[in-house]
This record gives structure tokens, C-alpha cells and sequence, in this order.
């Protein structure tokens, strides 16, 4: 009785608020003048949406001052000077944000206004991606039971803390309500991706395994007493991703692994289209009126997000469109869906004369022919691949390089390290970028090489990142980790070096 009254007060306070806009204020103050770029990324209707962000940046005098009108209380994420902060924050609050440089160089953020007390609380609360905390949980603890039971402790003392500061008034009803909505919510699907990485190491896909049937009850029992007291109509459950993350869980055991309602293990069928594509399907698989805007929406960024331009999306968009056409979030996403029109139009036009391809790419197993095959040019290489955004976001910048490059006669080499299934959607992202320049997709060997040859030091662990961009001259490689196209002037100031040196 107790979960439910306490989901009556959650949800009334939300339609409340729905009703009364307001505006919500954030002013931030900073002396780090030379980082002057802050995103804030508010919610859309009290749900987070990656696309809402903005990108805006401090004044000479330091400061910005934002205000949104809104009806829904909600998370607004705000980036600056490498450091982050996640507010949570309700039609009518007000915060104030002061960043300044500690001796060591590091960025302090003292925070003042609305539920400060409770902010700064939650600020502590870390929220690693759920299925690495899982996958820690289960091997920290060896058993299904423990870890669950570890996660639980976690969550209960973050619920106790906030429980404490509202019994003594430091924070309001609203700031608690969304705050224990998020913190059950994630626990949830860490608890329950402990339970659905358990199943997906039975290896059920690969070996098409059958459990037996006390096997099956375990599951879809420990499932059950997981959400047992768990709303998934609470629209305050929405605010952060988790819950989107709960869902494919929920439809991962309910409909894909197991048949929740006879018990039965179900026959695992072959899995067909891309990979935003079979995410988009698992987030719906499980009818669910109340949420089937939100998991469209969300199905549908996620897609957009990995940068693969598929053509599906086009057609979940319009569906969306049909069926929500006051949905807040199609105004987000319809630019993006523009771009994947663009992409899709782009790729059936041929390759154009500026566009080569490296001789016999696919035999090349050694860097040191590739330097030969450059011996008397100045080349720029791109080491990327089409799952990498940064990479892709890098090409935002290839028309002043372009124009660079073509002046001094300096030649693009991008060198791809897709694997051999990835060769379609290699050369249809080389036309929608416009890639002009030489072009290979490294072989497995030369890969093999390239990660080892351009491995790097990542906080004391060796490894291969990309982007990665080096400087060929005369076939021998003059500049290890040279600059980004993003770096513009740094980077032609750096060709250019090279350019006039013997």
C-alpha cells in the first residue's frame, strides 16, 4: 500500500506541474574564460533526448544566463570547462553554477539554489553504462542472488539519503519524487541486465540451447519479483535513459528469451537487419500503449546516434509522425532524419574523379607499403572507421581542408579498419562525405600493424583510439598523432612545416 500511495504523489505532482509553466532559470558564472563553450542539454517533456542539446558559450563577463520555459520537471545536463553536472530541476527553480580553476588545475563548480543540498547529493552518484556495473556485480559476487543483493544495498542507501534530507525539509516533494524515480529505475535495469547477462552466457543464441524448465521458472520468477513493485506507467521513470534501457531488458525476457505467460522458452529467432534496426524492434517488442511514443522516439535517436544513415529510420520517423503528430520530440528529430535522406540519395550517385583508391588495397599487408606507394608526395592520413562517430564528426572540417591541401599539393590518404562485412557501408560513406583523395580499407594484417604501430597511452593502458591521423613525407612518416581537421589553423600550420622543410 505504501508503493502505491507513494506512486499516487509522484504521479499527481507530475500532472501538476504539466499544467503550470513556468520558466527554469540556470546562471553560470565561470573565470575560465579561455574554455568559453557550455552545452546544456534540457529535457523534452520531463524525458531526456540527446538532440535537445544547445550549444551556447559564457560571455566576456563570465557568465550565462539560461531560462526555459516548461511544464515537466526533469534532468538538464550541463557541460563546461570539462567538467559536467546533471540537475535535476522542476518548472519554477532556480540554480546558480560558479566554476573556477583549484591550484592543481582542476575545475572546481559550487552549486546554490533550488534543492542545493539534494543536487550536490546526487552530483556524488555515479551512473556507469548498466551493463558494465552488472557484469562487475556478477563477477565481484559469483552468484545471480548475491549480486542482485548488492545492487539492492547500493540502491537503498541512495534511497535512504534523499528520504533523509526530504524528512528534514531540505529538499521539496517534486525534487524527491524524481530523484527516487531515477535511482529505482537505474538499479532496476542494472539488477535486471544481471539476470539477462546470466541468460545470454547460457549462449542460447549461438547453440540454440534448451533449458530445462526449473531453469526457465528461476528466470522469469527472479524477473518478476524484480518489477513486482515497479510502475513502468510512472512518467517520472522517463527522465533518464535507464529506463529505455529497461525496457528492451523487459522485452529481452518476456518475449525474446522466454514466453512470460506460459513459461516457456522460446525458439530464438535468426536476427536479420542492422543493428539499430533489431534495437529499434526490441525496445517495442512487448506492447505497451503507455510507452510507445517514448520507445519510438528513443529506438529512433538511438539509430540516428551510431551514424549509420539507415534507410529504416525514414520510415519510423513518418510512423512516429503519424501516430504522435504533437509528439514534442519530432521537431529534434527531424533534421536528423533529413541527413539520412541526404545519405540515402548520396550513395546511389557514382564515385567522383576525385576519389581514387589505393592499388590493390585489400593485399597490402605491411604500413611500409603504403609509405611506398606515397614516396614523392606530403600526405595527410585519416585512420577511421564507419562505426566511429568522432570520426565521422571530423569531416564537418574537410572543406577548409580540402581547400588547403588542393593549394599545396599536399594528398588525403584515409585508410579504413572496417572489417570485410563493412564494405558496402564503406564506400557509401565515402560518397556521402565526399572523401576526395586516396582511399584503402586496411586488410586484417595491416590492421593487426596499424593497432600496434599507433597504439597510445589511455590513463596508463596501451591502446589503438580513432580518429588517428598522421604525416607521410617522401614515404616515411614524418609526424606521429598529428593535429585534427577540427584543429584548422594548428593543423595547416603543421602541413605546412613539413611542406617547406627539406
Amino acid at each position: 500500500m505504501n508503493n502505491y500511495l507513494s506512486l499516487l504523489i509522484c504521479v499527481f505532482s507530475f500532472l501538476i506541474l504539466k499544467g503550470n509553466a513556468q520558466e527554469v532559470n540556470i546562471h553560470i558564472k565561470s573565470e575560465i574564460l579561455g574554455d568559453p563553450e557550455v552545452y546544456i542539454n534540457p529535457p523534452v517533456d520531463g524525458q531526456h533526448f540527446h538532440f535537445a542539446k544547445i550549444d551556447t558559450s559564457i560571455n566576456k563577463a563570465g557568465v550565462l544566463d539560461f531560462k526555459k520555459t516548461v511544464k515537466f520537471p526533469g534532468f538538464y545536463s550541463i557541460g563546461h570547462a570539462g567538467d559536467g553536472k546533471i540537475l535535476y530541476l522542476k518548472p519554477g527553480d532556480e540554480v546558480w553554477l560558479t566554476y573556477t580553476m583549484k591550484p592543481d588545475a582542476t575545475v572546481e563548480v559550487m552549486l546554490k539554489g533550488s534543492n542545493e543540498v539534494g543536487q550536490n547529493l546526487y552530483d556524488t552518484y555515479k551512473r556507469p553504462f548498466f551493463q558494465s556495473v552488472a557484469e562487475g556485480y556478477l563477477k565481484k559476487y559469483k552468484s545471480i542472488a548475491s549480486a542482485q543483493e548488492a545492487v539492492d544495498r547500493k540502491r537503498d542507501k541512495e534511497l535512504y539519503q534523499m528520504d533523509s534530507l526530504f524528512k528534514i525539509k531540505a529538499i521539496d516533494r517534486a525534487f524527491k519524487d524524481g530523484i527516487t524515480a531515477e535511482i529505482n529505475t537505474y538499479y532496476l535495469s542494472v539488477n535486471s541486465y544481471v539476470l539477462q547477462d546470466s541468460i545470454y552466457r547460457l549462449k542460447l543464441i549461438e547453440d540454440s540451447v534448451i533449458l530445462a524448465e526449473q531453469t526457465v521458472k528461476y528466470f522469469l520468477d527472479n524477473w518478476k519479483n524484480l518489477v513486482k513493485d515497479y510502475d513502468f506507467n510512472n512518467p517520472l521513470n522517463k527522465s533518464r535513459n535507464s529506463f529505455f534501457d529497461l525496457l528492451q531488458t523487459r522485452a529481452s525476457i518476456e518475449k525474446y528469451y522466454f514466453d512470460i505467460n506460459t513459461y516457456k522458452q522460446q525458439p530464438i529467432p535468426k536476427i536479420t537487419g542492422s543493428y539499430a534496426e533489431i534495437e529499434y524492434n526490441l525496445a517495442l517488442l512487448v506492447p505497451d500503449p503507455a510507452n510507445e511514443e517514448y520507445a519510438m522516439a528513443q529506438g529512433i535517436e538511438l539509430g540516428i546516434i551510431q551514424e549509420n544513415y539507415d534507410s529504416f529510420l525514414i520510415g519510423k520517423y513518418e510512423t512516429l509522425a503519424a501516430k504522435y503528430p504533437n509528439s514534442a520530440i519530432l521537431p529534434y528529430l527531424k533534421p536528423e532524419i533529413d541527413k539520412i535522406k541526404h545519405y540515402q540519395s548520396a550513395i546511389k550517385k557514382d564515385f567522383s574523379d576525385k576519389i581514387k583508391f589505393v592499388d590493390n588495397y585489400g593485399k597490402i599487408s605491411n604500413f611500409s607499403e603504403v609509405e611506398s606507394f606515397f614516396k614523392d608526395q606530403l600526405v595527410y592520413v585519416d585512420l577511421w572507421a564507419t562505426w566511429c562517430g568522432p570520426c565521422k564528426r571530423e569531416f564537418a572540417y574537410n572543406d577548409g581542408l580540402k581547400a588547403f591541401a588542393d593549394k599545396n599539393g599536399i594528398t588525403k590518404l584515409y585508410i579504413s579498419v572496417d572489417i570485410d562485412e563493412s564494405d558496402n557501408k564503406w564506400k557509401e560513406m565515402i560518397k556521402y562525405y565526399n572523401l576526395e583523395g586516396y582511399h584503402m580499407r586496411a586488410s586484417k594484417a595491416l590492421s593487426d600493424q596499424l593497432r600496434e604501430k599507433f597504439s597510445q597511452d589511455f590513463g596508463g593502458r596501451r591502446g589503438f583510439g580513432i580518429p588517428y591521423y598522421l604525416i607521410i613525407k617522401n614515404g616515411e612518416i614524418v609526424q606521429m598523432n598529428a593535429k585534427r581537421p577540427s584543429n584548422k589553423e594548428s593543423l595547416y600550420e603543421q602541413l605546412q612545416s613539413f611542406k617547406t622543410k627539406n
